[in-house]
């Protein structure tokens, strides 16, 4: 018996410049309101190792606040 094959690729960081291990995938929406730039245009979700989306969480808390009481 054969063994899926989904799932095992190995994502890296959608961030210029970066090749680490991605940990997390946001939105493009959400990526957008943070400094980020990304290595590609057109993508509907981005991948971020953990340094960049600690980074991400930081730039975006605010906004993260608002969103949740509205």
């Amino acid at each position: 018996m054969t063994t899926a094959k989904h799932g095992t690729v190995e994502e890296t960081c959608d961030v210029a410049g970066c090749d680490k291990p991605a940990e997390r995938s946001i939105n493009i929406k959400q990526a957008s309101r943070s400094s980020l730039k990304m290595k590609s245009e057109g993508l509907r979700s981005v991948h971020l190792c953990k340094e960049h989306y600690k980074e991400y969480k930081k730039e975006t808390k605010k906004d993260r606040e608002l969103d949740q009481v509205y």
